[in-house]
């Protein structure tokens, strides 16, 4: 594509959906871009459409949820495939209660099939009078005997209550065979009970197979969003874009090929393991890992001995395969019964956070985690806090007395709190230990629980907006740069840590692993967008910034940006440099703060 032929932001435009859920009315629009974040959508587009909204119940009819693909999401640009859920999280939350803006993500074939109708962004609000599914399916304009704006049906769903997410996938892929699927499972229905509810997004390995491989979006509890609207399911079926990959020989390639996606590829996430675990940072027992080597029981090469498979598969048109499926061996030595796909956090958070180091058990936990759609991040930590609570306090225990490395007990609370029985632990760790009035070991900062990197590494964690490690990326720096300096520290977060966002923009995988310029030629070929990497970097930090002033204006202080007690300790197990004390954190957190105030009244969002 010559440089004549590409379009400022300005000159582009975008197809939005409004649904009113209570009245079942739709409103078509075609808006013409006015900046950067309405051209490339995903994240950029929704926190500047939200921003101003005041929400005070993440649940209530009026309250919002977006749906959005990003400008290459169903190009031909490999990893293009990413679906976006924004609002206000009934996660997140300031020590008042605020609900905060959030959002999650999820590849799979979804996006693929909107962007094949010219869906880019649909806007849910009000509430369905019973259990119902949406239909996205194509439309003709009779008249002009050409494709117009999707045709939107509303459908009932009641049969679909109560069922788990494969199941459920499955039976509307024989409704519906040339379709895919956004879902919510028992959690999301339980919403009251269940804040951490995840989204499942069906896969094309899922549909064919008929295996539980959806992808998920997980963070934040919009399932629980969505099941608040009674909406069980989001139906697409239109064809796939007729995406051009003209040009595009280089860009893929250095995404199939080049250094920033060879971890996924070769191990995936699993890879963290071995390599957390070697530093003697592995979150294990609510985070304070022992000084033993029991987890090498849970690394691939375990696996890979037997009765296992591991098998490396993929989304749809991607070559990365970081999906590291799991299956039992047959006697012949071939993949079986599949059994689950494995990446770190699940792993370990389900597992030896939990104190369970017995493989076989662990595909069981993980797979039920699935099965109910919960976030497992979130379901991990907070089981963990349930289980020092009760060694701390045995005399006066929560949840039935759950305990480390109780098996049974551990899947019996999952069940517990994927159908909505065992609230207390389904309202999330920071409510659970305001209950109990010790927050001092609850391993989140407001409300969203942490990923499996050490805290007690990461001063950063609490300026996260949608997650520990997907929205700032600071979790593994001192395990690569050991810079302990407050300096230092005050420009990860302020500057590199929320870089890794820009991915949640445009559509690309985060496990793409390209750089501004990639992403930039990327957008300028498949979609004629005049953008530099400049440009990226400039538009990712405003969304920060405009996210962090979002908290800001509804509340959140500096009682909100802190981390738990234990993340200012000492870890006898790591080989890292200690300097996380609660005085280095009371000069970061005030100087993070005043910068970070000052950007956004200088932007004009506080």
């Amino acid at each position: 594509m010559e440089d004549t032929a590409l379009k400022p932001a300005n000159e582009l435009q975008f197809n939005r959906y409004h649904i009113d859920l209570t009245d079942r009315s739709v409103r078509f629009e075609r808006v013409s871009c006015d900046d950067l974040e309405d051209a490339l959508g995903g994240v950029a587009r929704a926190t500047k459409l939200l921003h101003d909204t005041v929400i005070d119940d993440a649940y209530a009819a009026s309250a919002p949820l977006v749906m959005n693909l990003g400008l290459l999401t169903g190009t031909r640009v490999m990893t293009g495939l990413r679906t976006y859920f924004h609002g206000y999280s009934p996660l997140k939350s300031s020590k008042v209660g605020a609900p905060g803006l959030m959002w999650s993500a999820g590849s799979g074939h979804l996006g693929t099939k909107l962007r094949g109708l010219d869906i880019d962004e649909v806007v849910f609000t009000g509430r369905c009078s019973n259990p119902t599914m949406i239909s996205f399916s194509v439309a003709v304009d009779p008249a002009a005997g050409t494709l117009g704006p999707a045709d939107i049906e509303f459908l009932d769903a009641e049969a679909l209550v109560g069922m788990q997410v494969n199941p459920k996938i499955q039976e509307l892929h024989r409704r519906y065979p040339d379709a895919h699927f956004a879902v919510i499972g028992p959690a999301g229905e339980n919403y009251n009970n269940v804040r951490y509810a995840s989204i499942a997004l069906s896969t094309d390995n899922q549909l064919k197979s008929g295996d539980s491989k959806p992808r998920f979006c997980g963070r934040g509890g919009f399932g629980g969003v969505m099941g608040s609207k009674n909406l069980q399911a989001i139906v697409v079926d239109g064809p796939n874009p007729a995406a051009s990959g003209r040009g595009l020989k280089d860009v893929n390639r250095e995404i199939n090929l080049g250094d920033g996606s060879r971890m996924f590829r070769e191990i995936g996430t699993w890879r963290m393991m071995a390599t957390q675990h070697d530093i003697g940072g592995l979150p294990q027992l609510n985070f304070n890992p022992p000084l033993d080597d029991r987890a090498i029981a849970l690394q691939r090469p375990t696996f890979e001995k037997g009765p296992y498979v591991v098998k490396s598969e993929s989304c749809y048109l991607c070559g990365i395969k970081c999906h590291k499926n799991v299956y039992d061996e047959t006697p012949d030595g071939e993949a079986g019964e599949f059994r689950v796909k494995l990446d770190y956090e699940p792993l370990a958070l389900l597992t030896t956070n939990l104190g369970i180091y017995d493989p076989d058990q662990a595909l069981d936990i993980v797979r039920l985690c699935d099965e109910f759609c919960m976030d497992s991040i979130s379901l991990g930590v907070t089981l963990g806090y349930a289980m020092e609570w009760n060694r701390r306090h045995p005399t006066d225990p929560i949840a039935g007395g759950l305990s480390y490395g109780d098996f049974h007990d551990i899947l019996g609370a999952i069940t517990a709190i994927g159908e909505g029985r065992l609230p207390e632990l389904g309202q999330g760790s920071l409510r659970l230990a305001a209950r109990m009035g010790d927050s001092s070991f609850a391993m989140q900062s407001k409300g969203v629980e942490y990923p499996a990197y050490m805290p007690h590494s990461n001063p950063g964690y609490p300026w996260a907006l949608a997650g520990g490690h997907m929205s700032m990326r600071t979790f593994l720096l001192l395990n690569v740069e050991r810079e302990t300096g407050v300096d230092y520290w005050v420009d990860a977060i302020t500057r590199r840590g929320p870089q890794t966002i820009l991915s949640d923009f445009d559509g690309l995988c985060k496990f793409a692993g390209v750089s501004y310029e990639v992403h930039a030629e990327a957008l300028r070929l498949a979609s004629g967008l005049d953008v530099t990497a400049e440009n990226l970097e400039a538009v990712v930090d405003r969304t920060f910034v405009r996210g962090y002033a979002n908290e800001r204006t509804r509340g959140y202080g500096k009682e909100d940006y802190v981390l738990p007690a234990a993340a200012h300790g000492t870890l006898k197990s790591s080989t890292l440099p200690y300097f996380n004390t609660p005085e280095f954190f009371k000069d970061l957190q005030e100087r993070v703060m005043e910068k970070l105030d000052q950007r956004a009244a200088d932007a004009g969002f506080m």
